[in-house]
């Protein structure tokens, strides 16, 4: 079965978030908040075109997006998320901010040799670029189940049934 999701999880009390107006957020575990990066989002952030700059060529992640996590981050950590699987095997992105800084990444990672983009390193799950990201903001795997499932990422496959729910 496959899954796409793509979003900014960020700490703090969402409604002092720096989030342009009419985008929703979604409660997470560990004090954590998702703003799925849905189809109308990523219009309304200018970033739904194809040819939209991205930070690296075939990745995922648009300037626009990094340019609002970042902006976000002015007072609180905030990761970009991307994660595609295809039957089992995927691929991962992200970046976090602190204070309008880098902090982690962008990082690309995919389970295959045959998956791997320019810039993407082949890892184990648990080594992901996402599990990656939610350690350096301080998010502690609970034992048996690592950083992606103990924030609540498995709830759904798709973007769009964040939103939905």
């Amino acid at each position: 079965m496959a899954s796409h999701v793509e979003a900014i999880i960020f700490d703090g009390d969402p409604a002092t978030a720096a989030i342009p107006g009419g985008l929703k957020t979604v409660p997470l575990t560990a004090g954590l908040t998702m703003l799925p990066l849905t189809h109308g989002a990523l219009e309304q952030l200018g970033a739904e075109d194809p040819n939209d700059d991205r930070i690296q060529p075939d990745w995922t992640l648009r300037r626009a997006v990094a340019r609002l996590a970042e902006r976000m981050s002015a007072d609180r950590q905030v990761l970009y998320v991307f994660g595609e699987t295809w039957a089992g095997p995927g691929i991962q992105e992200a970046a976090g901010w602190r204070a309008g800084r880098l902090f982690y990444g962008p990082s690309g990672t995919c389970d295959l040799e045959a998956d791997r983009e320019p810039g993407y390193r082949v890892v184990p799950l648990e080594d992901s670029a996402i599990n990656h990201g939610l350690r350096a903001m301080g998010v502690q795997a609970v034992p048996g189940v690592d950083e992606y499932e103990t924030i609540g990422l498995t709830r759904h496959r798709m973007t769009d049934d964040w939103i939905d729910t």
